[in-house]
């Protein structure tokens, strides 16, 4: 027999239920208002003390103030007060150049340098396409004068604000040709120069890619198929001095290369975890070595080891910057920009680099001489470039050794061959070790041409590549 519940309990229920519902709502209502009570004034304390500040600087100033550069100021003062390395504030005119360097169009007059022992500087990269091209100026020639300002003496940073500039603007370089002098004017423009360079190497693909931009993916297929078709038995790509451009576009040349799976994830300042970026099925069918060093960082340390963590590999070279974050940029409305660390970076298969950095598979640090000779190097003389050849015709033999074995199994024998060959570059790896430590001993003395620092993207400083702490770009 069900009983009835009184008119009288039925409303005593109600009225409970809405009693709790309404403290509970209260309580919330009660903790974010504080919350953002607290937030409201420690924004009004931040507001009073620039206003504050502004006042007496107006009132008591000595002279002019331009405006625009106050605020700019203010503004990078703001993130660097964050006290992240990586976050950055960018002037409208800073924020188009850096646009531009995304989608692979550079802008100055398109010269790298380093610092010779004279005191001038060395011309070590002409870029196709550039001012500098244009009239004529070669790599080695020595940069001695820069508006008529003698450069010897000069620190890097004076070389570097003396050929930056606005487009359209005009600099007047003196260079030195088999001792003879050579003056030209040269107006700073946007120009295009690819952002990957590939030749063989012996038996090998050697690629070297600078940055990855809009258009590296493209270009790095290009070059892939055509050392492909050329015979290559093995890759080398070459990341030392390459700052990592847009993570997006590092992913893409990733995906080339890798098979199926997780590339890279984010950890964000709630706690969530983020993939954003994985691979497809398709892949590279070579055996690959990434070439390292203390100035290869965010896009192009996820390159490196994504190509390890893929087997797909090996990293030949120096421990990298160790730059594993996710930035975002954000365009004010003034046209101005902020670039903001949004997450920790995840390799799909690894550990966080962040801060760390990746230790190469087989190091070789150049030592203090080779450093100073580092711009002079070519791919036969290059030390790093010599251990990760003699790796990548280490790696392709081994791959040839499992694809032969595949060939001549039995049915019953196919899959175990067929793991083999799949793990062939993990397999490699004893074999390789003896080889690189005797290309290592052999070849310290050498030289090397396509071991040179991206020109118009900074590379985060490091102290295994001294080399590039003396390196400006024009």
């Amino acid at each position: 027999m069900k009983k009835k519940l009184s008119l009288s309990l039925v409303v005593t229920i109600l009225l409970v239920a809405m009693t709790l519902t309404f403290t509970v709502t209260m309580m919330a209502a009660r903790q974010m208002f504080n919350s953002q009570m607290a937030d409201v004034t420690e924004k009004e304390q931040m507001y009073d003390k620039i206003a504050e500040l502004d006042k007496v600087v107006r009132n008591n100033f000595y002279t002019d103030i331009n405006e625009q550069t106050l605020m700019d100021m203010v503004s990078t003062g703001y993130i660097a007060g964050l006290s992240d390395r990586n976050s950055r504030y960018y002037t409208a005119a800073q924020l188009t150049v850096r646009k531009d360097e995304d989608a692979g169009r550079l802008m100055g007059v398109g010269i790298d340098l380093a610092k010779d022992a004279s005191g001038y500087f060395k011309i070590i990269k002409v870029y196709s396409g550039s001012p500098a091209q244009e009239a004529g100026i070669a790599k080695n020639n020595m940069l001695t004068k820069i508006n008529g300002t003698d450069l010897t003496g000069q620190t890097v940073d004076a070389v570097t604000s003396m050929l930056n500039g606005e487009a359209g603007t005009t600099v007047s370089l003196t260079y030195l040709v088999d001792s003879n002098e050579v003056a030209v004017d040269l107006q700073r423009r946007t120009y295009n120069s690819p952002t990957v360079e590939y030749q063989m190497v012996g038996a090998n693909g050697y690629i070297k890619i600078r940055t990855f931009a809009e258009g590296t993916l493209t270009e790095l297929d290009q070059a892939i198929n055509q050392l492909a078709a050329q015979g290559a038995q093995a890759l080398v790509f070459d990341v030392r001095d390459n700052a990592g451009g847009l993570l997006q576009y590092a992913a893409e040349c990733a995906d080339l290369i890798c098979p199926e799976g997780t590339l890279a994830s984010g950890v964000y300042q709630n706690g969530t975890t983020e993939v954003l970026y994985t691979s497809d099925t398709n892949e590279v069918n070579l055996p690959c070595v990434v070439v390292t060093n203390g100035s290869t960082a965010a896009g192009a340390e996820l390159f490196a080891v994504s190509v390890r963590d893929f087997e797909k590999g090996r990293i030949v070279g120096a421990k990298t910057a160790g730059k594993g974050v996710v930035q975002e940029l954000f365009t004010l409305k003034d046209g101005s920009g902020v670039e903001l660390t949004v997450a920790t970076l995840l390799p799909g298969k690894s550990e966080s680099f962040n801060g760390t950095g990746i230790t190469p598979d087989y190091e070789r640090i150049l030592t203090a001489e080779e450093e100073l000779a580092y711009y002079d190097f070519t791919t036969e003389t290059d030390p790093q470039l010599l251990v990760a050849f003699d790796t990548a015709s280490t790696l392709a033999r081994s791959a040839g050794t499992s694809a032969q074995q595949q060939a001549d199994s039995t049915p019953a024998e196919d899959a175990e061959v067929q793991s083999a060959a799949n793990s062939a570059v993990a397999d490699a790896a004893a074999d390789s070790t003896a080889q690189t430590d005797s290309t290592v001993q052999t070849d310290s003395t050498a030289q090397a041409d396509s071991a040179q620092l991206s020109t118009e993207s900074a590379a985060p400083e490091s102290a295994a590549s001294s080399a590039a702490a003396s390196t400006v770009e024009g």
